[in-house]
């Protein structure tokens, strides 16, 4: 099966840069990666250009569009369309995987499910800021334990970043829940058309939990793996975020949730929604 890595980006060079750079270092490498961007920012087309000095292999697609206002799920519904792969694993730009990650979820993944990795383990901004963390993602150190540890403010326990494959397994059994996390699902592409993609008119807060709700929808269920499914989140402000709007996207979820809807209110992929669940049907 082929797996497409679908990266929404935004304003984050440094970062995208380390990202790419863990994504290099995969055991299994993606198929293909898509780096998706809301607006259209110098700082990407950089970093895009300096992992590609360093001898690029994986095939790289850049996608960027007008900004106008959150249009997050906007860009990823046309990397959704856009891309190769049967498996979708959707992720920003400022995680960086372990170099089990990607051979984790195609390992996990079965008919039927989306697998997410749910909450990440940070790293507090204060210190990646100050600290260049490139070398640290090539030769795996920055997802010790004992370097982790050691940053001020970090409070993650030695379990979360367990590569003992059955101690992960059993602390995920322990942990299951069925959102769907932006940052750290994965899942078929037909399922992802079959519900029309993501709700292009979600504003931040709450717009990953409808596209699992709407995947639970056509009786694919939701299973979290973080022990298993390991990246570092370089935390940051978010100066976007507004309570009114998030209220506004939790409202929607609810009304999602009980009338058991499948399709967005607003999509660029819906026709093929629709095509999709006529040939299901």
């Amino acid at each position: 099966m082929k797996i497409t890595v679908i990266i929404s980006a935004h304003r984050k060079g440094r970062e995208l840069e380390c990202v790419l750079t863990g994504y290099a270092m995969q055991t299994r490498k993606p198929d293909q990666i898509i780096v998706a961007q809301d607006g259209r920012d110098p700082m990407i087309g950089a970093a895009l250009e300096a992992v590609r000095r360093r001898g690029w292999t994986i095939p790289l697609l850049y996608q960027n569009q007008e900004q106008r206002g959150f249009g997050k799920y906007r860009a990823l519904n046309r990397a959704v369309l856009a891309a190769s792969g049967d498996l979708l694993l959707f992720t920003d730009g400022d995680c960086i995987p372990r170099d089990d990650y990607v051979a984790n979820y195609v390992r996990l993944m079965r008919r039927g499910i989306f697998l997410s990795g749910g909450s990440h383990v940070s790293i507090p901004e204060a210190y990646h800021l100050r600290h260049d963390l490139l070398e640290a993602v090539r030769d795996q150190s920055l997802f010790d334990y004992g370097y982790l540890s050691a940053i001020p403010g970090f409070c993650k326990s030695a379990n979360r970043l367990t590569r003992r494959r059955w101690l992960a397994r059993a602390l995920d059994v322990l942990t299951q829940r069925n959102a769907f996390s932006g940052s750290n699902s994965c899942a078929w592409r037909d399922d992802v058309l079959a519900v029309g993609g993501f709700d292009e008119q979600m504003a931040y807060g709450g717009g990953d939990l409808n596209m699992g709700l709407r995947l639970n929808h056509i009786g694919v269920r939701g299973v979290r793996a973080r022990h298993t499914l390991v990246s570092l989140h370089l935390d940051h402000g978010r100066s976007y975020y507004c309570a009114d709007k998030e209220r506004a996207n939790h409202d929607w979820n609810r009304q999602v949730r009980h009338g058991r809807l499948v399709l967005p209110r607003e999509s660029q992929i819906c026709d093929e929604a629709v095509f999709n669940l006529a040939a299901r049907a």
